[in-house]
């Protein structure tokens, strides 16, 4: 009986025991279960990983009225876009931004209307974003009468009278001191939809247009073709390089989240001739729908579309050698259905998830971190002095819970906010708020090992962003000098080796990754330098001189007489290592495309000054390249060099 007793209690001892540890799967409990029952997110900002996440690789293409453009403009800076693309549609009935109509007159006296042009460019200036202009299609003037379905689309009648009109555009800008990003030549003309003329056609106008822009603006980036299928992606270079034509971008479309078959194929046909080895690749189409059938109520409009966002960005970042991708499209279109189309912001100007995932990447510090997960979710993680982020979405088709850890964060005390896209944040397509807003906020916390348990939604997205609260950050813009273009060399594409300066901060970034050897150089020609030039220098991981060319150094050319005649090579020791050897025979892609005239030897690379009039010719104009080069120095190392004036 005694035994029976003692079996009962123990029983209910047990029951009780149950009710009141069985945990509680309401979203609200999450915090309260053991650790050993969460998925685990670390990030440990004190180590360097993988590739930065850089700012000037992602960017919009947008069409729509002009009102529109106006309405907008303020979200658009919350992007910070490098550039802003779209097609100027010539000769077309449905005008985008008000530009189609600024070619009139006629073939012997065309007439040429920049007011709605100058109104979008110059509110882009403003911003410090870049237009790429697209001359497409046939204006008005030029049209073939016999052509009466769409005859925008045919080949211009009168091939000098079309470079007449695209020199005239890219005088107009540079004159004003607005030139374009890029001056892309035609829209998909691989596609009977935008190009009713053959192959030879569009080559023969490409060729044309880029002697017009090339002779009133020697500065400026031409790009072609902006193909839509395979059909260019190797004839369009073969002949480029035949007639020794300029090609600075090699332009290409792709919808849907990204195989990377186009840029794959694109890389390939490049790499084969290194005539190419300065042109960028600019994927200046994208979205992560498929096309084409724009319109339709799916996750594009909801928050669903955010994490794949997300996702499709961390894929891009591993390809160094697409210089560009521009999401299409940053709006819905004037008319656009309730359910919303493929833009980031809705026609009446609204943000949406994608949108705010957007955002999240452009907030987020330059400087990768390591990321260590347990379980089926993905994040990305970045850093400066000022600032720790971290970014996970979940792919998977079941909610989550969590652990997240913030280790080693740069100050002791800050400020951490949590902000969330999912159903019920953020996520204009299910009517949730449509701003980023935090949903938790921590103020004044010890920053060391910060940790946070909850859970993320089926493919919602998570956002922690840790700060000193001095408001300081490596994105704030910096006035060095006049920034006329910037240069990128691609002596080796598809390795993982990658460089980036960012004209806005006039910060470059370059890192070996898995390489052991590889060249990679980032330049940009300048205008009204300081008089001093101040760089500061910071290298991740053990730098290795593996061979004469080994280098991480800083290197000017001087245009004197209008040709470069000089070039001095400024190099030093970081951290005791100098990988400078004086028999370097490497290759220079620009400036005066030989080795250096002059070899500078600075005390220390991690922080020195340039004086560029100092080492100048002596009829030297003001006119330089600053190129920042890191070359053959071991796997995993990364350097990143910021330049201010004085």
């Amino acid at each position: 009986m005694r035994r029976g007793r003692l079996w009962l209690l123990c029983a209910v001892w047990l029951a009780f025991g149950l009710i009141v540890s069985w945990p509680d799967y309401s979203m609200a409990q999450y915090k309260h279960l053991p650790r050993n029952y969460l998925h685990q997110v670390t990030a440990d900002f004190a180590v360097g990983a993988g590739h930065p996440l850089i700012k000037t690789k992602f960017n919009v293409f947008n069409f729509g009225s002009i009102e529109q453009f106006d309405r907008s403009l303020e979200l658009l800076t919350e992007l910070n876009p490098e550039t802003y693309r779209f097609v100027f549609d010539w000769g077309s009935r449905y005008s985008s931004h008000g530009v189609s109509k600024s070619v009139g007159g006629t073939t012997d006296n065309l007439k040429y209307d920049f007011t709605a042009l100058d109104h979008i460019v110059g509110k882009l200036y403003q911003r410090d974003i870049r237009l790429i202009g697209c001359y497409g299609f046939t204006p008005f003037p030029l049209q073939n009468p016999a052509v009466k379905d769409n005859p925008q689309m045919a080949p211009p009648v009168d091939l000098n009278k079309f470079k007449e009109v695209v020199s005239t555009f890219a005088k107009h800008y540079r004159d004003l001191g607005m030139s374009f990003a890029a001056h892309e030549i035609w829209n998909e003309p691989d596609i009977r939809q935008f190009f009713t003329g053959t192959e030879a056609d569009y080559q023969k106008l490409y060729a044309a247009a880029a002697e017009a822009i090339r002779a009133v603006d020697p500065d400026a980036a031409i790009g072609g073709p902006s193909a839509a299928e395979y059909l260019f992606y190797e004839s369009f270079p073969d002949f480029v390089r035949k007639n020794n034509l300029p090609l600075d971008v090699l332009i290409y479309h792709h919808y849907g989240s990204p195989a990377l078959r186009e840029t794959d194929a694109v890389a390939r046909s490049l790499a084969r001739y290194p005539y190419f080895n300065t042109t960028e690749m600019s994927m200046d189409e994208y979205q992560s729908a498929d096309c084409c059938d724009w319109c339709r109520d799916d996750i594009r409009s909801r928050y669903e579309g955010a994490s794949q966002l997300l996702r499709d960005f961390q894929v891009f970042l591993t390809r160094p050698e697409l210089t560009s991708v521009s999401w299409a499209w940053f709006q819905d279109p004037p008319n656009a259905p309730p359910t919303g189309c493929m833009g980031l912001v809705t026609a009446d100007g609204h943000r949406k998830a994608i949108f705010n995932a957007f955002k999240i990447y452009a907030r987020m510090p330059v400087d990768r971190k390591q990321v260590s997960v347990v379980g089926p979710l993905e994040a990305m993680a970045s850093a400066d002095d000022h600032k720790a982020s971290l970014v996970i979405w979940n792919p998977d088709s079941y909610e989550r819970r969590l652990d997240v850890n913030l280790n080693n964060i740069r100050f002791a005390k800050g400020n951490v906010r949590v902000y969330r896209i999912d159903k019920n944040h953020a996520s204009w397509g299910d009517g949730s708020g449509q701003e980023l807003e935090p949903v938790e906020t921590y103020m004044n916390v010890d920053t060391a090992r910060w940790t946070w348990r909850g859970a993320i939604p089926r493919q919602g997205t998570i956002y922690f962003e840790a700060d000193d609260g001095s408001g300081l950050s490596e994105l704030t813009p910096a006035k060095v000098a006049k920034v006329v273009r910037v240069h990128h060399y691609y002596p080796a594409r598809g390795t993982t080796s990658y460089h980036d300066f960012d004209r806005k901060t006039w910060i470059a970034r370059l890192g070996m990754v898995n390489e052991q050897s590889a060249d990679e150089e980032v330049g940009v020609t300048a205008e009204e330098l300081p008089v001093t030039l101040d760089i500061t220098t910071k290298v991740d991981g053990k730098l290795q001189k593996l061979n004469t060319n080994s280098l991480l150094g800083v290197r000017l050319d001087y245009v004197a007489g209008g040709s470069y005649t000089k070039g001095v090579l400024f190099h030093g020791p970081y951290d005791g290592v100098d990988l400078y050897d004086p028999a370097r025979s490497a290759a220079m892609p620009w400036g005066t495309k030989r080795p250096a005239d002059q070899a500078v030897a600075v005390g220390n690379l991690a922080s020195f000054q340039i004086r560029p009039k100092e080492y100048a010719p002596a009829n030297w104009g003001g006119r330089a390249q600053v190129t920042l080069i890191m070359q053959n120095s071991g796997p995993d190392t990364r350097a990143k060099f910021m330049v201010r004036g004085k």
